[in-house]
């Protein structure tokens, strides 16, 4: 019977892991909608149920520094490789929380002539769960409009 639970257990796990891989590019619109930001440089989005940030948090990185920052004291590991003279970096932390199945969905960006908005939806658990703490997190990299980047959780 805990063979078949554990066994379980894993595939889920890796059917959620590919499914948060796969990702959809948002449609390009003139104004105040959609458009098509994300970046052409693989990977240009990172996850994971574990981090060191026990405080939820929610920022942009826009240079070198920032981004060896975040990596080294967020996430106990060396920055893979960006260009911030091309990208921006967006990275939400939930901080502590009681059970698996909590992450970050990235919503299309908004653009105006003055903006560019990056959006976040928090998801929560469905279902059975990792019964353990965990400190999810995501962060992606836009291509840089040359507009005001902001950061915002629409909630819902």
């Amino acid at each position: 019977m805990i063979r078949i639970l554990w066994g379980l257990v894993l595939a889920s796990a890796l059917v959620a892991t590919a499914v948060a891989m796969g990702r959809k590019t948002p449609k390009t619109s003139p104004g105040n909608e959609p458009m098509d930001a994300t970046a052409d440089v693989t990977p240009s989005e990172w996850r994971g149920a574990y981090s060191a940030e026990n405080a939820p948090s929610a920022r942009i990185v826009e240079s070198g520094a920032e981004w060896d920052r975040l990596w080294r004291d967020s996430l106990n590991q060396p920055a893979p490789p960006v260009n911030f003279s091309q990208y921006v970096a967006a990275a939400v932390f939930l901080g502590a929380q009681p059970t698996g199945g909590y992450g970050v969905e990235f919503l299309p960006p908004l653009s105006n002539a003055q903006e560019l908005a990056l959006r976040y939806r928090v998801v929560k658990p469905k279902g059975f769960v990792t019964q353990a703490f965990t400190q999810p997190y995501a962060i992606r990299l836009y291509k840089k409009t040359g507009q005001r980047v902001s950061l915002a959780e629409e909630q819902g």
